[in-house]
């Protein structure tokens, strides 16, 4: 079974270059648009790609096939189709997708995953830099005791936090509480208020971390 024919497999490529572009961006731009739009927007422009690629190259090609021996001539009609699908349909069903991420926006998170796993792992490196600096820093302070340079205790840094919407906020995370049967993260902003968050409403890699340093 064939995926796709001619240049049917164009039809996703240009989709995903509208979420890429748009994403990268919005990215190095300080974030113009407001996180709630960004799936949307990104989905938005992968499918004004595909519409220009329908009206384009992409538009259905007709020719004439003759016959030697009749001499009749039959009209073939070679269109540009992935998953059984023509480019101009694709475009009619994601834009119909629009319409629908403009009454429910999908989360930002969906295009983090995808697209910061490389600023992912410079963050936890950046984190075991600052980490390890904290830790000389304390073995080389003469004022402090060996009472209190205690090995179980957790060094903290300032950090950015995620959560599941893709919101961020920077703090040091000073250990986790159970209030009304829900797990808290006690979080030390920058300015020095403390806030207690759901440990349920953060990102997969910050629940990693807060397990890592403060395990139940």
């Amino acid at each position: 079974m064939t995926l796709w024919t001619r240049w049917g497999i164009l039809i996703p490529i240009l989709w995903l270059m509208g979420f890429v572009v748009f994403y990268w961006v919005n990215h190095f731009t300080n974030g113009f648009v407001p996180e709630k739009w960004i799936v949307t927007v990104g989905h938005l422009l992968g499918t004004i790609f595909v519409w220009v690629f329908s009206i384009t190259l992409g538009n259905t090609t007709v020719k004439e096939v003759m016959d030697v021996k009749t001499e009749e001539t039959t009209i073939v009609e070679m269109p540009h189709k992935f998953l059984f699908f023509s480019a101009k349909v694709w475009g009619l069903i994601l834009t119909l997708a629009v319409g629908w991420f403009l009454y429910d926006p999908p989360p930002k998170s969906w295009l983090d995953e995808a697209f910061l796993q490389k600023e992912a792992l410079e963050k936890k490196l950046l984190e075991a830099g600052e980490e390890a600096k904290e830790k000389l820093k304390a073995k080389n302070d003469p004022a402090a005791s060996p009472e209190k340079k205690t090995a179980e205790e957790p060094v903290t840094v300032m950090r950015e936090w995620i959560n599941a919407e893709g919101k961020k906020l920077t703090a040091k995370c000073v250990g986790s509480i159970t209030a009304d049967g829900k797990r808290k993260v006690r979080l030390v902003k920058e300015d020095g208020v403390e806030v207690l968050y759901d440990f349920d409403k953060l990102s997969a890699d910050d629940q990693r971390y807060v397990n890592d340093r403060f395990p139940k």
